[in-house]
């Protein structure tokens, strides 16, 4: 529809429509040349790059199905996921190459393809390109055909292949294309990285679906962040709250033009006032959502309008999802009343790889489980409140770890905080507070706990705080609470 428009811009690099889909169709070619057939798996690993891009289009070309793989995860990690997939070919950016060289021999993967210059490399992704024709792929690939499988953070247990359909892919883009403002125009920074379903299915795949350009990031860097907006015009931005906040704490905050964008959308946790103030202070339009990997990742949005009236909630719905919020027998909650979170839609996954059993205890009568606790109040919007197995009882009462670390982070000197649950011999379970100070900020632990009582019922204000210099975080940068309750009093 648009073959002389741009569609990937990265460095000093760019391509149209026109010459992204003669790339894509050379190397589905190439695939096809080293024996990938429909329904194998070929991974990619490594930082954001427009091979990323590349791999994944020519794999859906030909019927197989993409694996994007954290390149931040161990060598014993990878060559667990890695395995579990059946990868067959796995592409790899020239950052990766070291950690390959760990896991090559531990794998089963046919084909170890460099993406860049590696010394070494058994292929490299240039001299396939060369050699291949630029002829498209012409083979049949359904909506119910498999798309992904992009791999949980592991964070209770080995991670678990999520499978995505196109279908369901292509739900999540229309779903997003209903509740935000896509324009054909649009420029959008893909800051996130792409190993997880928000790097490609909150901007990436809508913009590219409406003819707009992805300008795509390697490296996370503020200041260098801030320099692209402006020179490329950027229209729209996705990240996490913690990428987010970084953009505001650099001192070129103020002094670059951020004229040209129309939005930024924010996901995975809850956002703080302060944050939404600092880019509509701006004049810039925030939006914040809910989502997980599950539901391909779309599953409620909260417009501009109510950024600041509907403060700490998630939104409601796109137009092709169902939300509820369910007891513990499955039925409809009241307004108020907290219970599951279920999300019902064509964007939802198939299922686990190779984990029936899993599958059938998160699709349940037709939705699915998230296991996150929450509540949706008159107007239908779902605030989200932690996940249910974090929860557990003090005094009699119900407390979600979550709302006790929101409460801390309130704090201005509070950069992190994570609640664990320890064991007291009279209140039972109590929590146990785990906080990482601001640069050059200073508060004690008598004072957090102050700050606390003035928020929270009495029976959530946490036993104790322990000052940390970091949390203990997993590749994909969750906080790993296991680890902190080993050390726990009564842990």
């Amino acid at each position: 529809m648009s073959p002389q428009r741009p569609a990937l811009l990265h460095e000093d690099s760019a391509w149209t429509y026109a010459e992204l889909s003669a790339d894509i169709a050379r190397l589905a070619q190439a695939l096809s040349e080293l024996g990938v057939r429909a329904g194998d798996r070929v991974g990619y690993l490594g930082p954001n790059h427009p091979a990323y891009l590349q791999t994944f289009f020519a794999a859906g070309l030909l019927g197989a199905i993409f694996v994007p793989l954290n390149h931040r995860l161990s060598a014993s990690e990878l060559v667990y996921v890695v395995q579990d997939a059946g990868c067959l070919v796995v592409v790899y950016g020239a950052e990766s190459s070291a950690l390959v060289e760990e896991v090559r021999a531990r794998t089963r993967v046919r084909e170890w393809v460099a993406a860049g210059s590696v010394d070494g490399a058994q292929r490299l992704l240039g001299e396939l390109l060369a050699g291949a024709p630029s002829d498209v792929v012409d083979l049949p690939v359904g909506l119910d055909d498999l798309c992904f499988l992009i791999y949980t953070s592991g964070t209770t247990g080995q991670p678990k292949g999520v499978m995505l359909t196109h279908g369901n892919v292509t739900w999540n883009a229309l779903n997003y294309l209903s509740t935000t403002d896509f324009r054909t125009d649009d420029v959008t920074l893909a800051i996130a990285p792409l190993f997880r379903a928000g790097g490609w299915g909150v901007t990436l795949l809508p913009t590219l679906q409406k003819g707009g350009t992805v300008v795509l990031v390697s490296d996370f860097d503020p200041a260098g962040v801030l320099e692209l907006i402006a020179r490329h015009r950027v229209t729209t931005l996705f990240g996490g709250p913690e990428l987010l906040t970084a953009l505001p704490r650099t001192p070129e905050w103020i002094s670059t033009d951020l004229s040209s964008i129309r939005f930024v959308i924010s996901g995975g946790d809850v956002v703080h006032e302060s944050l939404i103030r600092a880019y509509q202070d701006r004049g810039l339009a925030f939006l914040q959502g809910y989502g997980l990997t599950e539901a391909g990742p779309m599953a409620l949005m909260l417009d501009e309008q109510d950024a600041l009236r509907k403060l700490g909630s998630a939104g409601r719905p796109p137009l092709f999802v169902d939300v509820r919020i369910a007891r513990g027998d499955l039925s409809t909650a009241e307004a108020g009343e907290v219970g599951e979170i279920l999300v019902r839609g064509p964007n939802v996954m198939r299922g686990y790889w190779r984990r029936p059993e899993d599958s059938e205890a998160a699709l349940v009568q037709g939705w699915l489980r998230t296991g996150d606790a929450g509540r949706m109040d008159e107007e239908g919007y779902v605030y989200v409140i932690d996940r249910l197995k974090h929860a557990f009882v003090s005094h009699g009462q119900t407390v979600f770890p979550a709302v006790v670390e929101r409460a801390l982070t309130d704090h201005a000197a509070v950069a992190e905080a994570a609640v664990v649950v320890a064991n007291d011999e009279r209140a039972g379970q109590v929590g146990a507070a785990y906080v990482v100070l601001a640069d050059r900020a200073h508060a004690t632990a008598a004072e957090l706990l102050a700050h606390c009582r003035e928020r929270l019922a009495w029976h959530q204000v946490p036993a104790s705080i322990e000052f940390r210099e970091a949390l203990p975080k997993n590749a994909a940068g969750k906080v790993v609470k296991s680890r902190l309750a080993a050390g726990a009093p009564g842990g």
